[in-house]
Formats: C-alpha cells, sequence, structure tokens
C-alpha cells in the first residue's frame, strides 16, 4: 500500500522518464552518421546519393533531436537545477542545429559540419546521461527542504 507522500512523488514524476535515452539515442545517430557516412560513401557510391548522404539528415534527426532534448532536460532542470546539464544541452543543441544549417548556407564546409555535429553531439549526450543520473538519484531542488 501506498503511502500519500509517494503518490504525490509519483504524480510529480512527468512522464518523460524515456526521453533522455531517446535523446541520446537521436544525438548518437548524428554522432554515427558523421563519423561513418566518409567510410560508406567510399566503400559504396550507391550510399552517396541516398538520404543518409543527403545534408538535410541531419535537420531530419533534429526534428526529433531538439523537441526531445528540451523536454527531458527542462523537467531534469526544474527537478535538479544542475547548471552543467543547461549548458552542455544548450550548447550541444546550438552546435548540433548550426552544423546542420550552417553548411546550406555557406557558413561552414562539410569538415566544419562534421566537427561541430560530433562536438555538439558529445556534450547533448552527455548533458542526457548526467540529466538522467541526477533525476534518479534523488537530486530533487524543486521541492522545499524540511528543516532539520
Amino acid at each position: 500500500m501506498n503511502r500519500p507522500n509517494d503518490i504525490s512523488a509519483v504524480a510529480a514524476e512527468p512522464p518523460v522518464r524515456g526521453l533522455d535515452a531517446l535523446a541520446m539515442l537521436l544525438s548518437g545517430l548524428c554522432l554515427i552518421h558523421c563519423l561513418a557516412l566518409p567510410l560508406l560513401v567510399a566503400a559504396l557510391p550507391l550510399a552517396a546519393s541516398s538520404l543518409v548522404a543527403d545534408e538535410r539528415f541531419h535537420q531530419w534527426l533534429l526534428l526529433g533531436a531538439v523537441p526531445t532534448s528540451v523536454i527531458a532536460l527542462g523537467w531534469g532542470w526544474r527537478r535538479h537545477r544542475d547548471g552543467v546539464v543547461a549548458w552542455l544541452g544548450v550548447i550541444g543543441l546550438i552546435l548540433m542545429v548550426f552544423a546542420a544549417f550552417g553548411i546550406q548556407t555557406g557558413l561552414i564546409d562539410a569538415d566544419g559540419e562534421r566537427v561541430l555535429t560530433v562536438i555538439g553531439a558529445v556534450m547533448l549526450a552527455v548533458a542526457h546521461l548526467r540529466n538522467y543520473q541526477l533525476r534518479h538519484h534523488g537530486h530533487d531542488h524543486s521541492q522545499p527542504h524540511a528543516p532539520h
């Protein structure tokens, strides 16, 4: 039987338990795409014309990665107020978005896109990992502290 405090704690938990994992997966796909694509294109010329070789592939991945990351990291921030998670997440997302759109606008070249995406994806993955650890190990700063 649950005590009232247990019920209120469960009710206060947002329904985003798997979002950190999903966001890490999407960031990982960006990372794999950047690192493996040159090898794939060299090995299989047909891959050069596929959707995966298209620069817009990152933009499509961002359609899932940005909202997922914002929701998961936002709920995490609400609970633990960890500045490292916030800054890593924000900077990682900015780098990934800039890389995805910067190449099409001519602000960066393919090498710049690859470097920025890798750095951004790693930063974002670290932010989600830390966010997950803090949310699931009792670092809840959203509740008032009981006097000692």
